[in-house]
C-alpha cells in the first residue's frame, strides 16, 4: 500500500511541474499525462474521465474533454481511454467552466 500511495504522489508532483512549465506558452502543449493522473487532479475516478469523454462527443464539443483539446490518441482507431494522452493544463484549465454536476 505505501507504494501505491507513493506514485500517486509522485504522479500528483509530475503533472503539478508539467503545468508550470506549460505555464508560459499555452498555446503549445509540451507534456501529456495518462488518464490516471487527470482523475487525481481532478478529484474523480477514471470512470469519470470517461463520462467527460462521452460528454464531449455527444455535445459535440460544447462540454467536457474533447479530442484536440483536451486528450489525444496516438492511434485514430483506439478506443481505449487507458492509452490516450491528455494535456492536463488545457483539462485544469476547462475544468471550472466545462465539468458541472461531477
Amino acid at each position: 500500500m505505501i507504494s501505491k500511495e507513493i506514485v500517486d504522489v509522485l504522479r500528483n508532483i509530475d503533472t503539478s511541474l508539467q503545468i508550470i512549465a506549460n505555464q508560459g506558452n499555452a498555446d503549445v502543449t509540451t507534456a501529456f499525462v495518462n488518464k490516471k493522473a487527470v482523475a487525481a487532479r481532478l478529484g474523480v475516478s477514471p470512470v469519470t474521465i470517461d463520462k467527460l469523454i462521452h460528454q464531449g462527443i455527444t455535445s459535440q464539443g460544447k462540454s467536457g474533454l474533447v479530442e484536440g483539446r483536451h486528450f489525444c490518441k496516438l492511434d485514430p482507431t483506439e478506443t481505449n481511454t487507458s492509452n490516450f494522452l491528455f494535456d492536463s493544463a488545457k483539462v485544469l484549465k476547462d475544468a471550472w467552466t466545462s465539468f458541472t454536476g461531477y
